[in-house]
């Protein structure tokens, strides 16, 4: 899975780990960076290796939800000890870095395709590997809330019900169960909320996570409360970078806009409606960059 896991990425690897467990095989599951809060609870997620023995070696490896081999971290085994490298990811902008690509930009979270994966293998869906997928499926619909939410995504979570997920006691876990500096943070970055016609923006300034006792990964959705603003087409968040570094940007938008275009211009992708990249520069010009590729992309209707 890639760095700086987000619920699809950690959900759908741990529903792998999960099922292939059951079925008698060894697997490790690896990502060197803090687990997203609300998704710690999954059976499986505490035992997420952050370092890789060297001179291990797999008969197979697995990317999740990546985009790209840079995202994976820096102890991923290389190619003679890696074995069968599969890249599983629903990003548009995906690179096909693995000796196998099963990437589908249609499905609506990578948990869709471990979904697939566990059921082609022959795999019997237990209530633990439910309940990684069904939270990849929360993950990236926002609570089948998002324009991915398909009639595919809903039929395998109606599944994952019957194999045991209690729908509410999942949204409350992953929703409803806010810690108190989250809280504070968040009224802290929406006092930086700007709006320039169609384009809100947001800002998450290191001493703010310092002054709430916040960690980084409490930061994942705040973007979107720039995009319900009325009026507006597309929310950008920039996140100031700690001892140097580029500034982390991430879009969203309601769909007339392609984000993932924008962001591919920095080197980023993603989603239609979701994407991100990284920029190096300081905070004015990082800003002036992102504002005149989103006024192009309204004037063009890209």
């Amino acid at each position: 899975m890639h760095r700086g896991p987000d619920g699809d990425a950690l959900g759908s690897a741990l529903a792998l780990a999960s099922a292939l467990r059951e079925l008698g095989r060894e697997v490790t599951v690896y990502n060197p960076d803090d687990l997203p809060y609300n998704f710690r609870f999954l059976r499986g997620a505490a035992e997420v290796e952050k370092s890789l023995a060297a001179g291990a070696a797999f008969d197979v490896t697995v990317a999740t939800d990546a985009g790209a081999y840079d995202r994976l971290g820096p102890d991923v085994p290389s190619a003679d000890r890696r074995g069968v490298l599969l890249n599983l990811d629903h990003h548009i902008t995906t690179e096909p870095f693995g000796d196998v690509n099963y990437v589908d930009p249609h499905a609506a979270s990578v948990g869709i395709l471990a979904y697939k994966i566990i059921r082609g293998l022959g795999g019997q869906i237990s209530k633990d590997t439910a309940e990684c997928i069904y939270a990849s499926i929360l993950a990236d619909t926002g609570c089948f809330r998002y324009s991915s939410t398909d009639p595919e995504c809903l039929r395998i979570a109606a599944e994952l019900v019957e194999a045991g997920v209690e729908p509410w006691e999942m949204t409350v876990r992953v929703y409803e169960q806010q810690p108190l500096a989250r809280m504070r943070l968040l009224a802290e970055v929406l006092s930086t909320l700007e709006v320039h016609g169609k384009l809100a923006t947001i800002t998450i300034a290191n001493a703010m996570v310092e002054k709430t006792g916040s960690e980084t990964d409490l930061t994942d959705g705040f973007i979107n409360y720039a995009r319900s603003v009325d009026g507006v087409e597309v929310a950008a968040s920039f996140r100031e970078p700690r001892n140097g570094g580029p500034w982390r940007v991430s879009f969203r938008s309601r769909g007339r806009v392609n984000v993932a275009a924008i962001a591919q211009k920095f080197g980023g992708g993603g989603h239609h409606n979701a994407a991100g990249c990284s920029i190096e520069g300081d905070e004015v010009s990082v800003r002036a960059k992102i504002a005149q590729e989103v006024e192009e992309a309204l004037k063009n209707g890209a």
